[in-house]
Formats: structure tokens, sequence, C-alpha cells
């Protein structure tokens, strides 16, 4: 279910990201359960499930945001140190995007409400729901396929 206010702020950053073309930092994380299934999200603002995490603020190291952005939306605590996935960047939409993604398997659960977050849930590899982003199936079949941390376009 679509927040009205949350989708037009969304369309609001992607009209300034046209007239700024900013740098961002993101970091997204592949969290997975003792079954191997990784945790997807449904955002109140966009539709289809995506990896949890968010931007990184400034002075705030890629560990730092990524623990901050699971606890905040899914109430995710690493237990132990996330692994670097691979460093990512997308120049769509206007905007200079780069996005570290850590794998998390080592971990505890909180509640947390955010509104930005409308369901969360874990799925199996090969069990992900249709709408599932494209960059996420994209990553997933990475780790399932295993291999030295990635380095490319988004």
């Amino acid at each position: 279910m679509e927040n009205p206010l949350l989708l037009a702020a969304d369309k609001l950053r992607r009209a300034w990201w046209f007239v700024a073309r900013p740098r961002s930092l993101g970091v997204l994380g592949l969290v997975l359960d003792d079954e191997r299934r990784i945790l997807l999200v449904r955002q109140t603002y966009r539709d289809g499930w995506y990896l949890p995490g968010g931007g990184v603020h400034r002075k705030e190291g890629l560990d730092e945001a990524l623990r901050r952005e699971l606890r905040e939306e899914v109430g995710i605590e690493p237990t132990e140190a996330p692994r670097l996935h691979g460093m990512y960047w997308n120049f769509a939409e206007s905007k200079s995007d780069y996005v570290a993604v850590f794998v998390v398997d080592r971990w505890e659960r909180r509640p947390a409400k955010s509104l930005e977050i409308a369901a969360d849930a874990f799925f199996p590899p090969g069990g992900l729901p249709e709408d599932t982003s494209p960059a996420a199936r994209r990553r997933i079949a990475e780790l399932e396929a295993g291999g030295a941390p990635v380095v490319a376009p988004w």
C-alpha cells in the first residue's frame, strides 16, 4: 500500500536529482537466515521487493550506516562484522549513485517500526516474489554463485 505523502516526496526527490545531478552513497544488506533465505522489504513509496538499506550520512562509515539502516528499517542488529559483497554504481535518474552491498548472516532481531517499510519477509533464492527488483535479483544470484567481492555497474 503506497503512502501518498511518501510517493509525492519520492517524485520531488527525483525531480531534484534531474536538476542538481547529485552524488549519493548507499548501503544494502543481503541478510540471510539459518535456512539461507534472503530478507527483502516492500517500501511504502514504490512497488516491489528490495534489499534493506539506505543512504550513508555525512561522516558516517559504511558499516555504521548499514547497521543503522537495518536497525531502523527491520530491527536487524548484526552480531558479527558484515562482509562486503560488492561495490556498485548507477548513473541513471540523472545522478551518480554508489552502493556498497554487504552480507549479514549473523544477527539478532528486535521490533522495528519504519514509515518507509510496508512489509518484510525472508525468501529462498529460488522463490523470490515476481516483483523483486532486478538489481536485488542480480545481487542474490551473485551471492549464490560465490566468488570474490564484485565491483560493477548496478
